[in-house]
C-alpha cells in the first residue's frame, strides 16, 4: 500500500514539475520517466484524478482456495453432515475418498464460508435444512436448543432473505468534474443480494430516497418483507440529521439496528467486503480507463457490473455456501412466504 502511495506522489510530482518548468522533456529527464509515461499519467489524472494514477496489478488474482470446486463441495458437504468433526478428521475422510487435502486446506475452505467453528457449522446446517424445506419448526427448535445456538453480539444470524439488510454509505473518492462521489449500498445479509446507487451526497434524504425508490420496490416485487435494517451510526442514519431516514423506517414498520463504530468491522463485514470487491473489480479499472463527465454514466455501468455480481458471482458464506445471490433467493422463497 505504501509503495503504491509513493508511486502516486512521484507521478503527481512529475506532472507538477513539467508545469513549473514549462518543459516536459526536462521534467522527464529529472524524474526518470519517458515522455510517453508523462502523457499517459496526464490523461489518467484528467480522467479520474489521483485514483487514475493507481497501479492496477497485472498479476492474475490468486484463488483463495486452490483445490478444485469438486473437493471444495465435498468439504462443505462433510461440514454439514458431520459438524462435530475437526479439520484433521475431515481431511482423513476425504483422503479415504480419494481426495488429497491437508487439514489446513480444509480450514481454509471453512474460513471462506464462515464454517470454522462447530457452532457456525451447526448454524449453516440449520440454514441448509430450512432452505431445502426439510426442517419443521419443532425440529429447528430442538437443534437450536441442543446445540445452544444463540444470537451473539457482533453476529449476523438471519432466518431468511429480508430478515436483516445492511445499509451503508461508501466514499468512492474525488472524481474531476464531479467532486466527491458516494455509493449507497443495501445488502441482504442472508443471500448477499445487493443494491447500490451512486450520488454526490451522503445525507439522510439521499439514503431514505435510495431505500424507498430502489430497494423497497424490489423486495415488494419479490414478495420479501424486510424485517430489520442494520446501519452504523453515521449522520445519515443516526442523530438529529437523520429524521427522514428514521421516518421512512417508522412508516414501513422496519426495525432499525444500529451498531457503534467499534463494532462496525464485525457486524458490517459483508458490506465492507463488497465495497472492497466493487472498488477493485469495477471502480479502479473503469475510472482508470474512462473519463466520467456525468453521474448517470457511472451509475449505468455500476448497474451492469452489479447484475453480474448478483447473478454470476459464487459467494462464500454460511448461508450462500458458494451459490450466487439470486440462487439463494430462489432456494429460500418458502422461508419468507
Amino acid at each position: 500500500m505504501y509503495s503504491n502511495h509513493n508511486e502516486i506522489r512521484s507521478k503527481l510530482a512529475l506532472l507538477q514539475l513539467a508545469k513549473e518548468l514549462g518543459s516536459i522533456s526536462k521534467a522527464c529527464d529529472m524524474m526518470g520517466y519517458s515522455r510517453d509515461s508523462y502523457y499517459r499519467f496526464k490523461k489518467q489524472y484528467e480522467n479520474a484524478g489521483e485514483q487514475g494514477l493507481h497501479n492496477l496489478s497485472r498479476k492474475k488474482s490468486t484463488l483463495k482456495n486452490r483445490v478444485s470446486q469438486e473437493v471444495e463441495d465435498q468439504v462443505i458437504e462433510i461440514a454439514l453432515d458431520y459438524p462435530n468433526y475437526g479439520q484433521a478428521k475431515v481431511a482423513e475422510l476425504l483422503t479415504a475418498r480419494g481426495c488429497t487435502i491437508s487439514p489446513s486446506g480444509v480450514r481454509t475452505i471453512w474460513l471462506r464460508h464462515n464454517l470454522e467453528t462447530k457452532q457456525n457449522r451447526l448454524i449453516a446446517l440449520n440454514s441448509r435444512l430450512r432452505q431445502q424445506n426439510e426442517l419443521d419448526f419443532n425440529a429447528q427448535h430442538q437443534i437450536e436448543k441442543s446445540c445452544k445456538l444463540q444470537q451473539e453480539e457482533g453476529s449476523l444470524d438471519c432466518q431468511g432473505p429480508g430478515d436483516i439488510c445492511v445499509q451503508d454509505t461508501f466514499k468512492i473518492g474525488n472524481i474531476p468534474g464531479l467532486g466527491t462521489v458516494y455509493q449507497h449500498t443495501c445488502m441482504d445479509a442472508y443471500s448477499q443480494y445487493t443494491h447500490a446507487h451512486i450520488t454526490l451526497e451522503k445525507s439522510s434524504t439521499i439514503s431514505s430516497d435510495f431505500l424507498r425508490t430502489q430497494v423497497l420496490p424490489w423486495y415488494k416485487n419479490q414478495y420479501i418483507p424486510i424485517n430489520s435494517i442494520l446501519t452504523d451510526r453515521g449522520a445519515e442514519f443516526s442523530g438529529k440529521y437523520s429524521q427522514q431516514f428514521q421516518n421512512l423506517l417508522q412508516q414501513t414498520a422496519i426495525n432499525h439496528i444500529q451498531k457503534r463504530a467499534y463494532n462496525g468491522p464485525i457486524v458490517n463485514g459483508i458490506a465492507a467486503r463488497f465495497h472492497n470487491l466493487a472498488h477493485s473489480e469495477f471502480y479502479a479499472p473503469f475510472l482508470k480507463n474512462n473519463k466520467v463527465s456525468n453521474i448517470e454514466t457511472l451509475n449505468e455501468n455500476l448497474q451492469k457490473w452489479l447484475k453480474r455480481y448478483n447473478h454470476q458471482y459464487a459467494i462464500a458464506g454460511r448461508y450462500t455456501l458458494g451459490k450466487t445471490a439470486i440462487e439463494v433467493i430462489e432456494l429460500s422463497r418458502h422461508l419468507y412466504r
